[in-house]
């Protein structure tokens, strides 16, 4: 099929307008031609609508017709027979080949509405011819034949000026599918009178500009400077840079003083939006020391924490340097306006104690409205005074949803309490130690991480470091009337902690510790629910366990309160000295974990030792490998599996040959199932 008409005699820009190629035009002269002759061939059907056409099926197949006329004008065109006389359908092939058709404008619409009549139906391939009835006023709509009225635009696409269309005129226009587009050029008289007006209105507009400005008495004009209105509201003045900053540091802070913009913030190019906007900085306090001093540093900071509260702030960036505190900052926020308290990065940022006991941080308090939305972030506490047992660094009570982020504890003990002595279940929840470590070698009876009442600790991210050099746990649940209910470890490195979760309290419900390697401990996990609680629904997986000589227990689970569904699967238990994993009751899985080198040394074990030893409980233990070279102590006397009691249906070591234990004693399993 050649090019459409609409296609070959398109209107281009009026400093170069197309001009039709002649091979073009005599394709589509031939196409008519022949849609023409075909029709003439077949006897010349002629229809008034689609109905009558349809109805009449006693012709040839490949017969054309035509139908003009129908009250639908899509319906109008070019059809073919389908299948033999007397049976098929008509389809329709083409568009009546008319290349421009003549409308009238009878008046019948109005000035902004024109309706338009012809004695031939349109199509989009046709060009338009049609009178004008009367000048439009405003925007012009064109429908043809009683069809959907279409916006009449210019041929540049703009709507047409008032005046644009006056009456006798006549218009040349196409169909571009959304509109109707003019061919022919609108009136100018009314395109002048636009013009006009225009003009008129932008004089105007000049000259009260001019008046205005008449008025206005300015001072000189002077490099890099400001106009600011005085204080009593009757000049304006030309200031500084610097003095207009110090003006706006005055109104945002309430403190007249000098604003100087350093290299003291995490923000450089942001500073002054940050400062005026949303944040608050710790060094343009007045009454900040900084340094390390002991002196009232805490009040400083509890201060500003407390006026961006009142005042809607949403962050307070702290300083590089050290920052004594003489007691605990208080922090106590009920989400309305979550606040973020960040420092330059943790070894940069350093918050120092001044007292064994004393806690740095108090988030939430059982007598205030929950503490929500909490972020703190790029810092590092030091212990300048060691810490005693009751020493805390962040202290969380009656609080959910708080962030702590790249915090590094460097000699502190005793870094996170969440819900300790809390008198009611979920006291803290939905708490994240993102990206997160601590250094703290010495003695210390409270671990790093002490859960009372609450739920939902994660713990994740690239750790700085964990490492205790052996002195005390890393996590313990203590909290006999409450258990904690969430608990998850992921690919942290941990060395040398003497227990890395102790679970004494009421228990952990729900916990998947996984990834990452924990090198030496005393024992890597120790589960004593009290009485009454339970140890219950735990994950431990795809983990490095690393012992060394003397000492190294892993996995044991034995207390008051019962131990269930507890899965241990996929990792790596090397060097122990000890059981690897000891249950005395309870429901443990054992899967396909590797045991290398796990020798038992103390001479007081009974039947020799084992790696895993089971009691009186529910237990599967499947698919997991045992080896010990040559050199391991006790070589001769060490089991693989030890079933302690009276045989029980409950306890299971899956098919025959599941588990693999190579270099052991007289058999890999002692004991009776």
């Amino acid at each position: 099929m050649p090019l459409t008409a609409e296609v070959i005699w398109a209107d281009g820009p009026a400093t170069s307008p197309y001009e039709p190629a002649k091979n073009e035009i005599r394709d589509w002269g031939t196409w008519i031609e022949g849609i023409i002759s075909a029709f003439l061939g077949n006897g010349g059907l002629v229809y008034t609508s689609q109905a009558a056409l349809f109805a009449d099926l006693a012709h040839a197949a490949n017969s054309s017709a035509w139908v003009i006329g129908d009250a639908n004008a899509a319906l109008n065109g070019v059809y073919m027979k389908v299948g033999g006389s007397g049976t098929g359908s008509w389809t329709r092939v083409a568009n009546l080949p008319y290349s421009f058709v003549k409308l009238t404008d009878a008046g019948a619409g109005t000035a902004n509405a024109i309706q338009l009549t012809s004695t031939i139906s349109t199509s989009p391939s046709v060009m338009r011819v049609a009178n004008v009835f009367e000048a439009n006023a405003g925007n012009v709509t064109v429908s043809e034949n009683g069809g959907g009225a279409k916006a009449l635009l210019t041929s540049s696409g703009n709507q047409i000026a008032p005046g644009g269309l006056v009456a006798g005129m006549m218009i040349v226009y196409v169909d571009d599918g959304a509109a109707f587009r003019l061919l022919t050029d609108q009136a100018s008289a009314a395109i002048v009178a636009a013009a006009e007006a225009a003009a008129a209105a932008a004089a105007s507009s000049a000259a009260a500009a001019a008046a205005s400005a008449a008025g206005v008495n300015l001072p000189a004009v002077a490099a890099n400077r400001m106009l600011v209105d005085n204080a009593a509201g009757t000049l304006r003045e030309s200031k500084t840079f610097s003095q207009v900053m110090t003006l706006l540091a005055g109104a945002v802070s309430g403190i007249a003083s000098a604003f100087s913009l350093d290299n003291n913030t995490l923000y450089k190019a942001r500073s002054l939006k940050d400062r005026w906007l949303d944040s608050y900085r710790l060094a343009e306090e007045l009454q900040f020391t900084g340094g390390g001093a002991t002196a009232t540093d805490a009040a400083v900071l509890q201060g500003l924490f407390n006026r961006a509260k009142a005042a809607g702030r949403g962050e307070i960036i702290l300083p590089r340097g050290d920052i004594a505190l003489e007691a605990a900052v208080s922090i106590f926020e009920d989400g309305s306006r979550p606040i973020r308290i960040v420092g330059q990065g943790p070894n940069q940022t350093r918050f120092l104690n001044t007292s064994a006991s004393q806690k740095l941080f108090n988030i939430g308090d059982a007598a205030q409205a929950r503490t929500k939305d909490m972020t703190l972030e790029g810092f590092q506490l030091y212990a300048a005074v060691a810490q005693d047992n009751s020493g805390r660094g962040f202290n969380l009570r009656n609080a959910q949803d708080i962030t702590f982020k790249d915090i590094l504890l460097e000699s502190m003990r005793n870094g996170w309490a969440l819900g300790e002595s809390a008198s009611a279940t979920n006291d803290v929840t939905y708490v994240s130690v993102e990206n997160c470590g601590a250094n703290s070698p010495g003695t210390s009876a409270t671990p790093i991480i002490l859960l009372g009442s609450g739920g939902i600790l994660q713990i994740a991210g690239s750790a700085y470091r964990w490492n205790a050099s052996g002195g005390h746990d890393f996590m313990q649940h203590i909290n006999t009337s409450w258990n904690w209910d969430g608990l998850y470890v992921y690919g942290q490195h941990f060395e040398h902690f003497a227990k890395y979760l102790r679970s004494t309290g009421k228990g952990v419900v729900n916990l998947i510790w996984t990834g990452g390697q924990m090198d030496r401990a005393d024992i890597f996990f120790q589960c004593e629910a009290a009485a009454g609680g339970s140890n219950r629904n735990w994950d431990i997986h795809d983990i490095q366990m690393l012992g060394f000589s003397g000492s190294g227990g892993g996995i044991g689970f034995t207390g008051s309160g019962p131990t269930e569904q507890i899965r241990i699967r996929s990792n790596v238990f090397n060097g122990l000295s000890d059981a690897a994993i000891y249950a005395a009751t309870g429901e443990v899985f054992v899967s396909g974990n590797e045991f290398i080198d796990c020798a038992y040394l103390g001479a007081s074990a009974p039947s020799g030792g084992a790696i895993i030893r089971v009691g009186q409980g529910f237990a599967r233990i499947t698919n997991n490998v045992g080896r010990r070279s040559a050199s391991s102590p006790g070589v001769a006397y060490r089991y693989g599996i030890q079933w302690d009691g009276a045989a029980l249906a409950t306890r299971s070591a899956g098919p025959t040959n599941s588990n693999v234990w190579y270099n052991f004693g007289a058999s890999a399993e002692t004991g009776t199932m």
